[in-house]
């Protein structure tokens, strides 16, 4: 299994130390990008990086989430599973209200709930188990719904495939926290199991 993690806007692949340390038994591949080169640019230039590695698990936080949709979709015979942190797979409300006054800001553009990326990405089937870790905790007062911070907990749990756990953390400590390791490692552990004894999975029979 080759583990690869995805960061999230405006972060650096060393937001998974911590993880990583707990993962260290593991292959791994640790993607950069600059969300302000545009989501479909860097999606081309990572799924050049990893086009030839199989047995792929993705780990990724946030936006990197996307991300990582979007890669297991194009390279889907070559994914086993995922989990995902703080991923807003409905898109980020606050983006969808500041984009008229950052029309040149390409993150803000790219994660609201109708840009194409997020459209894109609710079009793809999930064929793999996929996990996305719901921050329950942490808010911002200048949005109105319930949120970790920085996305609303409605946006992490957008997608009915895939299958969602709460962790009481916000959306930058979740990356720290000891219960996002131990589900990460259950659920890299259930994949591998199903593996060896070649039993195929999807994100409706894989249970936590």
């Amino acid at each position: 299994m080759n583990i690869i993690y995805v960061h999230g806007n405006q972060s650096t692949g060393q937001s998974f130390n911590f993880i990583r340390s707990h993962l260290a038994s593991h292959a791994s591949i640790v993607l950069e990008y600059d969300s302000q080169n545009g989501f479909y640019r860097n999606h081309h230039d990572m799924l050049e990086r990893i086009k030839h590695v199989e047995d792929i698990f993705f780990i990724g936080h946030s936006l990197g989430g996307i991300h990582a949709l979007h890669l297991a979709n194009a390279l889907v015979d070559n994914v086993l599973g995922a989990v995902t942190l703080s991923t807003p797979y409905g898109g980020s409300k606050a983006a969808e209200m500041v984009q008229f006054l950052l029309p040149f800001n390409k993150v803000v553009q790219d994660i609201q709930p109708l840009s194409a990326p997020i459209l894109e990405a609710n079009a793809f089937p999930v064929a793999q188990p996929w996990v996305n870790i719901v921050t329950t905790a942490g808010h911002s007062p200048f949005m109105p719904a319930a949120n970790d911070g920085v996305v609303t907990l409605e946006s992490m749990r957008h997608r009915q495939d895939i299958r969602v756990i709460e962790v009481a953390s916000n959306h930058y400590e979740v990356l720290l926290n000891y219960e996002a390791v131990r589900i990460i490692k259950y659920t890299i552990e259930e994949v591998e199991s199903q593996a060896m004894q070649g039993i195929g999975m999807d994100s409706r029979s894989f249970s936590y």
